[in-house]
C-alpha cells in the first residue's frame, strides 16, 4: 500500500472519529437549535427621502490595505446602548420606481450586553482562495434545482443570495449600496431563479427531491455525500465538464443517497473514484438543462448601520452588511428558514452555496452551476464570523448556514436535523489581531437577535409573528 493510499486512510479514520463524537455534522449532539426569545421591533417615523441618484462605486479589488477592528479590538469597546442600537437598526427602503424612505424603529427587551459597537475601516478586494480550492462546482441539473442548492439566488448586480420566503432574498448590502449611494445597476435589480427547462408530459409526473421512505432528498444526499468526500479530498479541478451523453445513455431514475455526486470534471463515487460524463448523467438528457427565471425587484431593504450619514459615526460599517430584496411575484423554490446560531459553543462548521465568477459561467453555453462549500469558522465575534471558506466574486451575498438538530420531540427522541441562515457573506478583510498584526479572512455578518427581528418584520410587518426563533 502507498503512503498517498495510507495517509487517505488515516485521514479518514480520523475524520469518522470526530464525527461520531461531535455529532453528524460535526458538531455536539447537545448543540441545537433552541428556542429564544427575540426583542420586539416597532416602527415609529417613517419619512420620505430624495430619489437616489445611483452613483454608488463599485467595489475596487485593487485598492490597497486596510485594518479592520479585529476581535481583541473589539472587545475593549463599550457595550451598546439601546439608542444607538435602535438608530442602527432603522433602515431605508427603496421602491422599484426609485422613490425611497427611512423608517426609524424602537426595540423592545433589548439585552444591553449583547452587542458592542465595532468601528471599522475596510476594504475588499479579490475573494480569496486558501491553499488547495475546497469549492464543489454543482452542475447537476436536480441537484441543483432542488433543496438546500436550490436556495441558492443570482443578482443582476453581480452578486448571490439567498431565499429565506417564497418573496424575499438576503444578500450583502454592499452589493446594491456601497455606504454613500445606490449602485447603477440596482437601479433595475433583477433575482435570477434556477429552474429545469422542460415541457410537462401528459399524464406525467414531475419528480421532486422530496423525502421518499425517509430517504434524503437528491440536494441533501448530495451535499452529505461531497462533505464526506471532502474529508479526504476537499478540492476539484476548475475545469467545466464538456462531456455529454448525445441521448442514448439509459436514464437513471435516481442518484442514491450514498451513490453518485456530480462534480465539475465527473462523478465520485462511493470510493472516491470519478467516473465520466459519458456513463449516465441525468442533467445531460435534452430539454433538462437548468435556466434562470428571472424576476424584478419590488422593493429593497437596507439598515442605517450600513449608511453613511451625519448621524452615524461607523463609516461603511461591515457589521450591518446585508439586505432584503422583496420580489414582485413569489417563487415556487424551496426557502431556507432564518436563525440565529446558539451563542453556548462555537460554531464548528458553515456552509453556502453561490455563484462564483470562475466557476459558474465558464463556458458561456448557458450551462449554469452552483458553487458550494464549507469550512470551520476560526474566529467568531458579537456581529462576524471570520473563517477560511474558499471564494470568488460572485459569491458574496449567499446565505451563510448550519445544520443542526431543533428541540428534541417527545418520547426522548431526538429532534430533526435542520438548515438554518444564521449569516451573509460580506467578502474578504484584512483584521487586526493580536499584537496588531493583520490577517486576512473571509468574512460573513453573523444574524444575531436584533438583526434577526429587523429581517423578520422586513418580511413579516406584523411584530407578533417575531417574538421568538
Amino acid at each position: 500500500m502507498g503512503l498517498k493510499h495510507l495517509l487517505c486512510l488515516l485521514l479518514s479514520a480520523a475524520a469518522l472519529t470526530v464525527s461520531g463524537v461531535l455529532g453528524e455534522d460535526g458538531t455536539n449532539e447537545a448543540y441545537g437549535w433552541t428556542r429564544e426569545s427575540l426583542p420586539v421591533l416597532l416602527e415609529t417615523h417613517t419619512h420620505l427621502l430624495n430619489i437616489p441618484l445611483f452613483r454608488g462605486q463599485e467595489e475596487d479589488e485593487e485598492k490597497g490595505r486596510a485594518k479592520t477592528c479585529g476581535i481583541e479590538c473589539q472587545s475593549s469597546l463599550p457595550p451598546m446602548d439601546h439608542a444607538e442600537q435602535e438608530r442602527f437598526l432603522g433602515y431605508e427602503t427603496m421602491y422599484e420606481n426609485g422613490t425611497r424612505t427611512h423608517t426609524d424603529v424602537s426595540l423592545q427587551g433589548f439585552n444591553k450586553t449583547s452587542a458592542r459597537t465595532q468601528a471599522h475601516s475596510q476594504t475588499r478586494r479579490k475573494r480569496q482562495v486558501y491553499g488547495a480550492d475546497g469549492r464543489f462546482v454543482i452542475s447537476d441539473s436536480h441537484f441543483i434545482t432542488n433543496y438546500p442548492f436550490s436556495t441558492a439566488v443570482r443578482l443582476s448586480t453581480g452578486c448571490s443570495g439567498v431565499l429565506v420566503s417564497p418573496k424575499h432574498v438576503l444578500t450583502a448590502a454592499h452589493c446594491i449600496h456601497d455606504g454613500n449611494d445606490y449602485l447603477k445597476s440596482a437601479r433595475k435589480v433583477k433575482v435570477g431563479v434556477l429552474q429545469l427547462k422542460s415541457k410537462r408530459r401528459r399524464g406525467g409526473r414531475r419528480r421532486g427531491g422530496r423525502r421518499r421512505g425517509g430517504r434524503l432528498g437528491e440536494g441533501e444526499a448530495g451535499e452529505e455525500q461531497m462533505m464526506e468526500e471532502g474529508k479526504e479530498q476537499n478540492s476539484i479541478d476548475g475545469d467545466v465538464a464538456g462531456g455529454r451523453n448525445g441521448g442514448k445513455g439509459r436514464r437513471r431514475s435516481r442518484i442514491r443517497e450514498k451513490g453518485h455526486v456530480a462534480a465539475s470534471n465527473g462523478i465520485i463515487g462511493e470510493g472516491g473514484k470519478r467516473k465520466g460524463f459519458n456513463r449516465v448523467r441525468r442533467s445531460a438528457q435534452p430539454g433538462r438543462q437548468p435556466v434562470f427565471r428571472w424576476t424584478r425587484v419590488k422593493q429593497t431593504r437596507i439598515p442605517e448601520g450600513w449608511i453613511h450619514s451625519k448621524r452615524s459615526t461607523n463609516s461603511v460599517s461591515s457589521d450591518y452588511d446585508y439586505a432584503l430584496l422583496e420580489l414582485k411575484r413569489q417563487v415556487k423554490q424551496k426557502p431556507m428558514k432564518l436563525g440565529v446560531a446558539p451563542s453556548a459553543i462555537p460554531l464548528a462548521r458553515i456552509h453556502f452555496s453561490g455563484y462564483d465568477a470562475d466557476k459558474s459561467l465558464l463556458d458561456g453555453r448557458g450551462d449554469e452551476k452552483v458553487v458550494y462549500r464549507f469550512c470551520s469558522v476560526e474566529k467568531e465575534s458579537d456581529d462576524l464570523m471570520y473563517q477560511h471558506c474558499d471564494a470568488q466574486a460572485g459569491a458574496t451575498g449567499a446565505g451563510v448556514y448550519v445544520r443542526l438538530r431543533q428541540e428534541a420531540g417527545n418520547a426522548g427522541r431526538k429532534g430533526k436535523w435542520q438548515r438554518r441562515v444564521i449569516g451573509v457573506f460580506s467578502g474578504h478583510q484584512w483584521v487586526e489581531v493580536e499584537g496588531g498584526d493583520l490577517r486576512d479572512f473571509n468574512v460573513a455578518v453573523r444574524i444575531t437577535p436584533p438583526k434577526y427581528a429587523q429581517i423578520c418584520h422586513w418580511i413579516h410587518g406584523d411584530p407578533s409573528l417575531c417574538k421568538e426563533v
